[in-house]
This record gives C-alpha cells, sequence and structure tokens, in this order.
C-alpha cells in the first residue's frame, strides 16, 4: 500500500468535486438568465417596468426593481455554490477520515493490519474465547532480515517483507487475521480453532513456504521463520498476556534452531525472567568492567610446551552465581553490549599478556556481530598501541557466521589486521554455513577443529575421518591447525599422528585467572624455557 494514495485520492475527488461545481454554477447562471428573459417576454415585464418607471420617475422605482432583480439572482446563484461547496467539503472530509482511520490501521509497506488493528481484532476474538472456541495466537519471527538488509539494501529486504506477507496470505483460512507487528514480526490470530492441530498445521506450513527462495534482484536468499503459539483462554484469556506469551514461546523456538514452532509453556515464564535478569546484571557488569579473561594454554603437539594463551571470558556475579559465557556472550550480541565488552576484554587480555614471555601469542576471540563494524580494526590497532603489545603476537580467531553477515565490512577489518601483522585463526570450522570458497578468500593463517569433532575420535571411524580430512586440507593450504577439547591421551596420540600442529584443553590445563598464569608455566614446559 502507498502512504500518499489516499491523500492522492482525496485531492483528486476535491479537485473533480470543484469542477463539477463550477460547471453546475455556469447552467445555473445561464439557466436563470434565460428563464428571467421569458419571463420577461411572456408577461411584457419590459413594457410594465417601462410604464411603471414613467408613471413613478420621481421615484426611481425602476432602478430600485431592477437592482432587487439582479441581487435576488446573484443570492440564488451565490446559495446553491455554498451549498455545493459545503456538500463538497464535507465529503471530502468524510473520505480523508475513512483514509486516514484505515491508514492508522495498516501497515503502508505491506497492506496488512498492523498492531492496532491486530489489538482490535485479537480483543473481539477473545470476547467469545472458550474451552469449545479456542483461539490461537502466532508470532513469527524472520531470521536473517537483517544480513539481506545489510548485504542486499533496504528496498531489496522491503521487497522481501512483501513477498513474505503475500505468502503467508496465501495460508491463511477465513477469519483469521495476518498482521505485521513490526520490523521483521508477524502475529496472526485464528478464532474458533477445533484443536492445537489447526495452528499446528498452519505454522508448519509458514515454516515450508518460507524455506523456498526469495528473489532478489539477479540472486536469490532463503529466509528462517521462528513461530511462537499461545492458546486462549488456557494460556491467557487477557489480550496482553496472550501475545507476551507466545513472545516467549517465540523467543525459545528462535533460541532452538532455525525455522522452529514452539509452543508456550508454563516453565517459559520463569527462562524469560532469568534473561531479563541477567541482561540487567549484565548491563552492570559491563559498566564496573567486573568480566574478567581467563586463559587456556595453547600446546604445541611436537614438543609439548606451552606456546601461548587463548583469553576466554569469565563471569562470577553476586546474585546469579557462575554465568557460562554461552548464556551471556549471545545477550551481550543481542543487546549490542558485545562492542563495549569486547574492547573491555581485549584491553585487559593485551595488558595481562604483556608479562607473558614475549614468544607467546594470545589469542582472542571476535564475535561475527563484531565484524560487522568496520572501525573494529582501528579499535584493536589502537588497544595494540596503548597497551605496547606486539601485534605479531596477536591471533584474532573468527567463527565461519562471520563470512555470511557482511563478507565486505569482515574481509576489510581483517586485511588491516593483517597488514599490522595480527594472524588469523578460522575458530569451529566445520560447524558453520560457509562455504569453501567463502574460507577461501580470507587469508587465514590458522583452522581450529572444533570439540564436537575432536570429541568423537574415541567413538568411531567416521569422527576420525572428519578430522583426518580436515588436518589434510589445512596441510594442503599451508594452514596450522589447532585441535579444541583435547581431553585423553588416545585423543592426543591420533592427533600428533595425523599432522595436528597444536591442541588445548583440559587435558593440558583448564582456563586460568592472570594471577595463575606464572605458576601455570613453573609446572609445564614453555616455549622460551626451551629457547
Amino acid at each position: 500500500m502507498n502512504l500518499s494514495a489516499p491523500l492522492l485520492r482525496v485531492f483528486r475527488a476535491d479537485w473533480f468535486d470543484r469542477r463539477r461545481s463550477a460547471t453546475r454554477d455556469s447552467i445555473v447562471l445561464f439557466g436563470g438568465t434565460v428563464l428571467a428573459s421569458v419571463l420577461a417576454h411572456v408577461y411584457e415585464l419590459g413594457s410594465h417596468l417601462s410604464q411603471l418607471g414613467m408613471a413613478y420617475a420621481e421615484w426611481e422605482l425602476d432602478d430600485i426593481l431592477f437592482a432587487a432583480f439582479a441581487v435576488s439572482i446573484a443570492l440564488m446563484i451565490y446559495s446553491v455554490r455554498r451549498y455545493r461547496d459545503l456538500a463538497n467539503e464535507i465529503k471530502a472530509r468524510a473520505i480523508a477520515e475513512r483514509d486516514a482511520r484505515d491508514l492508522a490501521r495498516h501497515d503502508p509497506l505491506t497492506g496488512l493490519p498492523n498492531r492496532r488493528l491486530f489489538d482490535e481484532k485479537l480483543d473481539a476474538c477473545l470476547g467469545g474465547a472458550s474451552d469449545t472456541h479456542q483461539v490461537a495466537v502466532l508470532m513469527l519471527g524472520l531470521d536473517d532480515l537483517k544480513r539481506i538488509k545489510d548485504t542486499h539494501g533496504h528496498v531489496a529486504a522491503d521487497k522481501v517483507l512483501c513477498e513474505f506477507a503475500n505468502r503467508i496470505a496465501d495460508l491463511m483460512r477465513k477469519g483469521s487475521v495476518l498482521a505485521r507487528i513490526g520490523g521483521d514480526e508477524f502475529g496472526i490470530v485464528m478464532p474458533d480453532i477445533r484443536s492445537l492441530d489447526d495452528p499446528t498445521n498452519l505454522a508448519s506450513r509458514i515454516v515450508t513456504s518460507t524455506a523456498e527462495a526469495f528473489a532478489i534482484e539477479k540472486v536469490s536468499a532463503e529466509l528462517g521463520v521462528g513461530i511462537g503459539i499461545a492458546i486462549a483462554p488456557s494460556d491467557g484469556i487477557n489480550r496482553d498476556e496472550l501475545v507476551r506469551r507466545a513472545h516467549r514461546a517465540l523467543y525459545r523456538a528462535k533460541g532452538d534452531a532455525r525455522s522452529r514452532v514452539r509452543f508456550f509453556e508454563t516453565e517459559m515464564d520463569a527462562h524469560v525472567e532469568r534473561r531479563v535478569q541477567i541482561e540487567r546484571e549484565l548491563r552492570s557488569a559491563t559498566t564496573a568492567d567486573i568480566i574478567e579473561p581467563h586463559y587456556q594454554p595453547l600446546i604445541s603437539l611436537k614438543d609439548g610446551r606451552i606456546i601461548g594463551f587463548e583469553a576466554l571470558a569469565r563471569w562470577e556475579n553476586r546474585t546469579l552465581g557462575h554465568i557460562p559465557p554461552d548464556v551471556f556472550i549471545p545477550i551481550a550480541e543481542e543487546t549490542g553490549l558485545i562492542h563495549s565488552l569486547g574492547d573491555q576484554l581485549f584491553r585487559r587480555a593485551c595488558s595481562d599478556a604483556s608479562a607473558w614471555p614475549e614468544t607467546f601469542i594470545l589469542a582472542f576471540n571476535i564475535s561475527p556481530i563484531q565484524l560487522r563494524d568496520p572501525k573494529l580494526g582501528l579499535r584493536i590497532l589502537s588497544i595494540l598501541g596503548q597497551t605496547g603489545f606486539n601485534p605479531r603476537r596477536l591471533e584474532i580467531e573468527i567463527t565461519e557466521s562471520a563470512f555470511l553477515d557482511n563478507i565486505g565490512v569482515a574481509k576489510t577489518v581483517i586485511d588491516e589486521l593483517r597488514q599490522a601483522g595480527v594472524r588469523i585463526a578460522l575458530d569451529d570450522f566445520g560447524t558453520g554455513y560457509a562455504t569453501l570458497s567463502q574460507l577461501l578468500s580470507f587469508r587465514l593463517d590458522k583452522i581450529k577443529i572444533d570439540r564436537s569433532f575432536v570429541s568423537r575420535l574415541n567413538e568411531n571411524e567416521e569422527g576420525r575421518v572428519i578430522v583426518r580430512a580436515i588436518l589434510g586440507l589445512a596441510k594442503g593450504f599451508g594452514l596450522s591447525t589447532t585441535a579444541e577439547g583435547v581431553e585423553d591421551t588416545e585423543q592426543l596420540t591420533y592427533l600428533k599422528a595425523n599432522g595436528c600442529t597444536e591442541g588445548q584443553g583440559y587435558l593440558f590445563s583448564k582456563a586460568i585467572p592472570a594471577t595463575d598464569v606464572p605458576a601455570l608455566l613453573n609446572r609445564m614446559p614453555s616455549e622460551s624455557a626451551a629457547a
């Protein structure tokens, strides 16, 4: 729906009404003149007025009568025209008010009902909700729309939104309402459902329809959609409560995996409340610079010596206790805190690493969200300069997701770092969606084998084949390799026998605070000690 269409309709209607009004006025004036002439001829008004004027010449009554006649004709025309103008004004105002009401209840991009109309329809449906006349609320959240916007622009993202809305509208049953709630979020009201199969089947069809590629210019893009479902009256009869619970089901669906459907469950309330509490505490911790890096040693598998450490974020909260990084890092990414948190951790890691032997490397993880910032490279180099840490001792670890989010910006940042002497390692290799050609477009120095592959070395031949293939690929491209999650000597023996150059894991040491690093160096051999 075009935002200016209602206003254009009002303007055109007003213009045509004014033309019709002017035409009618001309017809009335011409008709009145003709009628006056006919009446004057039939009743010989001219001779009568002449005689009357001769009889009362001294009163100049003929002038008065003529003036009165002219004024009466003018007043008649003015009255008719004024009446027409008022009628047209009322009509135009009614059209404008109708279009304004329509515009206030519909999304200008997709033409779908907006949040206001969605709420009105839901309230109307909930008024008759009962155990035999249930109402389903589905909240839909699109995945990867931001990536399409960053890669192809706002116009392409708008086209995808409209195409998605059209696809879903075609799946709706009679009486249901599809609305765009805002951004990449949509809502559906299904009144009078017979069973949970009704919203389940619709959600399944939506997931299947969304999985089909969306055409963008000369390329195609894929989207995922998470769907959260709440049912009235079992999950609530109040509109705000029902929508909130559908949102919580959507949050869990998007957290599970790509394109999942979840019904609301009671424990979701507790889960979301904890998430809100963690976010609140995380903001305070970031402001106070409380989260600190711990360090896990990197071991040369050739001689078993420490060659450096990987910095890993650790957070102990007075209220919530130990919060794992796989819990608070995603929240930091969603809230945008990852940028300030990442800078704080990196600064502290560089300061701590300055006390290590000069041959030791510092490995530091960069989030794909951070790599979307074109100023990231300059900030890293600035912190290196402020702390005096040698860029050639730094190893930045990125994941395959960085190749999908905004490859242009990521490549620029990485090129800036490489020019300064920083090494680049690909973390969690084989667990993402990047293609081999995308990986090779970046100048990498190292591949890190994900712990999920290392843990399978003792389980079956398939795990050993995967690890062997990764090691062969790295050797073919002249890259060093680090195996993560090494926990026993059997894994270590296999990795050494197949050419893995480095390892880290509990077999060697867990991540420790900076104050414990000297003691660890005294217990274990290091590259500096060998020198």
